[in-house]
């Protein structure tokens, strides 16, 4: 008897064992706890954006400024043109899931205001002259994203740049044909920048965004009759452009 139930113990201890060992692997099935899944938004990654809206004119030419022999010590951008409307184009590399450095091309069609006819250099495109002007302004920028791996992602940036800007006049003058053109150019000395994304995706994204420019022009220059000539700004001056827009972002 003895021998039969120490056989019996020795069989239900053999058969637990197998039991265990079989439930073992079950245990590997379950669920990886949050804490250890992988972030959704990494560095490492190529970003492309491109951005529109409207630019809003802050700021004047220079204190003084001497075109054609004639000073204007009331030169603000604002009384040429209503505002711009930009193309933008970032092209920009995530060091992290936060930190983006990159640089940024714009081209921006700039919209003329109509000089009063009683004022035809008081600003703007002479009465009855066709006027078309396009700025263009690139440089580097970086930026910082607070909510990476969020679907609502708001973000902040900064950049340097330049900045030159055109316009043409075509018209008559006591019947005669008159084309001029000006040029003006300077560095973009500080852009603040910043937005909000909404996640689509892993890749996409898009939302609102605003930036804000300090600027000053350092050279211009007139075309008149063919010939070119050299204006003159005094005293510097600071002018800049309040941006507002939308941004659709595409990261690889």
């Amino acid at each position: 008897m003895n021998a039969r139930w120490a056989g019996a113990v020795a069989a239900s201890a053999g058969l637990l064992v197998v039991q265990t060992a079989r439930a073992e692997p079950a245990r590997t099935n379950e669920p990886t706890p949050p804490a250890a899944a992988a972030p959704g938004r990494i560095g490492g990654r190529l970003h492309l954006a491109l951005r529109t809206g409207f630019g809003l004119p802050i700021g004047k030419y220079a204190d003084v400024q001497a075109l054609a022999g004639v000073r204007d010590d009331d030169n603000a951008v604002h009384d040429d043109t209503y505002g711009v409307i930009p193309i933008w184009i970032d092209a920009g590399y995530r060091l992290t899931d936060r930190v983006l450095l990159g640089a940024y091309f714009m081209f921006g069609v700039v919209l003329p205001k109509t000089a009063p006819a009683d004022n035809p250099l008081g600003g703007g495109c002479p009465e009855g002259f066709d006027c078309f002007a396009t700025g263009v302004r690139f440089g580097v920028q970086a930026q910082y994203s607070f909510a990476p791996e969020a679907p609502l992602d708001p973000w902040l940036g900064v950049a340097l740049g330049y900045e030159r800007v055109g316009t043409e006049l075509e018209g008559e003058v006591f019947s005669i044909p008159f084309e001029a053109s000006t040029h003006y150019s300077g560095p973009d000395l500080l852009q603040i920048q910043g937005g909000v994304d909404f996640r689509t995706g892993e890749l996409f994204a898009i939302g609102p965004f605003a930036s804000a420019s300090a600027m000053q022009y350092t050279s211009c220059s007139l075309e008149l009759a063919g010939e070119e000539s050299r204006c003159e700004l005094e005293d510097g001056g600071w002018h800049g452009w309040l941006v507002l827009g939308v941004r659709g972002v595409v990261e690889l």
